[in-house]
């Protein structure tokens, strides 16, 4: 009895220590941790893109200063005024994964936005803003023009690169 109780403690111990020495490990993380970790990641997303790309030939794509890709097919409408901050939107989505998995897609109800003061992800709302009435877009956002580092509760996991296709439906001033 006496020796298993022994080694209950020993095990107790070892624990304590190990947690002890992973906090005191994680005091040693860093800005400059953080900076090599962003980076790294980018480098990884921007090859993840580049090698889609490569495979999907057709998409002629264009590539903000941010990072998002875009290709807009417009509504050869030119008169037509482009989206503007502050208004609402009445958008058709689809959300999915480099891998084609789907992971949102808004069927036969269209969801509508206040653009610049939505919580919709920052790479749409910026394509927004180049697109007139009824014009459709296919874009491709990093996880930092996305859901980030935590993705959402729901479909998207963390880090993930997107696909949307978005058609503005309509634009209320």
């Amino acid at each position: 009895m006496i020796r298993y109780i022994f080694i209950l403690l020993i095990i107790i111990t070892s624990c304590v220590t190990e947690t002890k020495k992973n906090v005191t490990e994680n005091k040693d993380w860093s800005v400059e941790h953080s900076i090599d970790f962003n980076k790294e990641l980018h480098q990884r997303e921007e090859l993840a893109i580049k090698i889609y790309l490569e495979h999907h030939k057709d998409l002629k794509m264009k590539q903000s200063i941010s990072g998002l890709r875009y290709q807009i097919v417009g509504n050869n409408k030119s008169n037509e005024s482009l989206a503007q901050e502050g208004d609402v939107l009445t958008l058709d989505l689809k959300i999915e994964l480099l891998d084609g998995t789907i992971c949102y897609e808004n069927d036969s109800i269209p969801e509508t936005i206040v653009l610049g003061r939505s919580d919709r992800e920052s790479g749409l709302q910026e394509a927004l803003v180049m697109m007139r009435k009824n014009d459709k877009a296919k874009l491709i956002l990093p996880s930092y023009l996305a859901y980030g580092l935590l993705g959402d509760s729901e479909s998207i996991p963390p880090q993930s690169i997107i696909i949307i296709e978005v058609e503005l439906l309509n634009i209320q001033r």
